[in-house]
């Protein structure tokens, strides 16, 4: 929210404060004005039972402290905002500035969230501490400046401000006790604002900048329908996965069965010279899958993520076990057979799975992989653990073979699309070469035919010098040719695609004992504190990949962003988990925000 600009935040209040808020109480006081509710005082503001669908809990202890460390970590452009959180509040609620000193910024600013299943979002109410609800209810509705009249709920003891005229406020507000509650609508405020002002204050506060409780209820109704939402996203109209979602499809389902099957979750924020997103989730007891990954999931650390090129602009590790890749092998058949019109043939079809399933058995349990961006465009390697060599080569020709039936035959062909094999010639490394070769058929690369003309690139890179044109600096057409080079070795699968492949490969193979990821500081540091239990990591760095789209490859310095996912077992009193993180880069948050649309 702070990226916009200040009416955009106004009309936008209610949503942006949900995004910053919450926190816990050390209690409240009684309001002393004639406006204030009637039992307003310390007895009126005992706890009540939580509203039934209750989804979420937040908290934002110190709301000065935190805002001051966002401003902070956005840097020049923040000088422009309010100093403090309750100058940031008045702000965007269309409050008089001069109430912003009745706002507490050192005791906590709380939000909950209820269900509501008569519409598309839950209902959601923040509660900000003030010094004195009923001073602050006097200045906000009597005098000259008046710009609300007070109206009680007599039900839940709220002071509902309603304006006097047409928008005054983007939200809803009232108030309990010491709390300025904000929520979407008046209904909002009543249904769930007395929970928020008269439990939550009892709650014991957070150590992070900001933490989200999440129930259950909440796991399996809004946040498992939202997931599945934006997984169908990249679905096809038939349902199945669209070709840029295949490679994901198993691991996306096994994540959704586990999320669906989470006790409760948590979300923190830290702030420092960086911001640290986590989030953790307790399965539920009976063996399903979220206790069932929290024990078999395959973790290590970073490892193959540090030998990656040390000029890769992002980088991935997944690890997996036998039995899991096994489990998988149905999905990843029914995505990749979902891309072929009419599906593939029953015997074909069991061709693929005995293929898949032979090369899951050949290989180990690690991949990683990254991307590159040099003169000639991007190119991205893969490095896999193997099992069994022999196994892993003689599988990877089946599958290639597989381009072969008519069915995918028909596929490529109504994608204007030819694919060859054969060997490479790369005399600098040790072993067989093999080359995958996509082209563009002769009526794909004619003007009006669905495909740009084809244009011939620097020799031997297949690229293009074509422009995107003046929204994307640098930016290359896709070429009509595209190259897959890989080897099997004792040491691993090596595999390397697009713009440069043979430079590609020839890096990721020499990375493991030359210049790789690991000796890049930036890089090292950032992944190092991940430890050794992670199933998946995710490192980008998002200022030298919008240099090279600006067409300046290599410019810049090091500002990564880590995402990462793994397993913690049982230990010590505490419950197994299963947790997410992700780390952003000060330097990163600043430029991106800088630069804005450039993506």
């Amino acid at each position: 929210m702070i990226v916009h600009p200040t009416s955009f935040l106004r009309r936008r209040a209610a949503a942006a404060l949900v995004a910053t808020f919450v926190g816990l109480s050390a209690g409240a006081l009684g309001c002393k004005s004639p406006g204030a509710p009637a039992d307003a005082g310390v007895a009126g503001l005992s706890p009540v039972p939580a509203p039934a669908g209750l989804v979420a809990e937040a908290f934002l202890p110190t709301p000065d402290a935190t805002w001051a460390k966002v401003r902070a970590l956005v840097g020049g452009s923040a000088a422009l905002l309010p100093g403090s959180a309750g100058a940031l509040a008045a702000s965007l609620l269309g409050l008089p500035i001069t109430v912003a000193s009745e706002i507490d910024g050192s005791v906590p600013v709380l939000g909950a969230a209820v269900e509501a299943p008569d519409r598309p979002r839950p209902r959601i109410t923040i509660g900000i501490h003030v010094k004195d609800g009923g001073r602050l209810i006097d200045q906000l509705t009597r005098g000259e400046g008046a710009r609300f009249r007070a109206a009680p709920d007599a039900a839940t003891s709220i002071a509902l401000l309603q304006p006097l005229q047409e928008g005054t406020s983007p939200a809803a507000l009232g108030v309990l006790g010491n709390y300025l509650l904000v929520a979407e609508s008046a209904g909002d405020l009543t249904a769930v604002g007395p929970y928020v002002a008269r439990t939550m204050p009892q709650a014991q506060a957070p150590k992070e900048d900001l933490a989200v409780e999440i129930p259950r209820p909440a796991i399996e109704g809004p946040v498992l329908r939202a997931a599945r939402s934006a997984w169908d996203q990249a679905r096809g109209p038939d349902g199945a996965p669209r070709p840029t979602a295949v490679p994901l499809a198993p691991a996306v389902e096994s994540a959704l069965a586990m999320l669906g099957d989470l006790e409760r979750a948590r979300v923190t924020l830290v702030l420092d010279e960086n911001a640290h997103l986590r989030v953790s989730g307790t399965p539920k007891a009976g063996g399903g899958p979220a206790s069932k990954a929290s024990t078999d999931l395959a973790v290590g650390d970073v490892k193959p993520l540090l030998e990656l090129p040390a000029d890769a602009l992002a980088g991935i590790v997944v690890r997996d076990r036998a039995t899991s890749r096994a489990e998988n092998v149905p999905r990843l058949v029914d995505a990749l057979a979902g891309l072929v019109e009419g599906g593939l043939p029953p015997a074909e079809r069991e061709r693929l799975g005995a293929v898949i399933r032979a090369a899951s058995d050949a290989r180990g349990d690690w991949f990683a992989g990254g991307i590159r961006f040099n003169e000639a465009g991007p190119t991205a390697f893969v490095r896999a653990a193997v099992g069994d060599r022999a196994k892993l080569e003689t599988a990877v020709q089946d599958l290639l073979g597989m381009a072969e039936i008519q069915p995918v035959r028909a596929a490529l062909q109504r994608e204007r699309l030819r694919m060859s094999t054969g060997k490479a010639e790369l005399p600098q490394l040790e072993g067989e070469v093999r080359r995958v070769r996509f082209e563009q058929t002769a009526a794909a690369a004619q003007p009006g035919a669905g495909q740009p003309p084809a244009r011939k690139g620097p020799a031997g890179a297949g690229a293009s010098a074509d422009k995107r044109g003046a929204g994307a600096p640098g930016a290359s057409q896709p070429p009509p040719t595209i190259e897959l080079l890989y080897i099997v070795r004792d040491d691993g699968l090596f595999a390397s695609v697009g713009n440069d492949p043979a430079a590609g490969l020839r890096s990721v193979v020499a990375a493991p004992q030359g210049e790789r990821l690991g000796g890049v500081p930036a890089m090292n540091a950032a992944l190092a504190p991940l430890g050794s239990d992670i199933a998946f990591a995710l490192v980008v760095d998002p200022l030298r990949l919008v240099a090279s789209r600006l067409g300046q490859p290599g410019a810049g310095d090091p500002a990564p962003v880590v995402i990462a996912a793994g397993a913690a077992p049982a230990a010590a009193g505490a419950p197994a988990a299963l947790w997410a993180r992700a780390d952003i880069a000060a330097t990163a948050i600043r430029e991106l925000i800088r630069l804005g649309g450039v993506f």
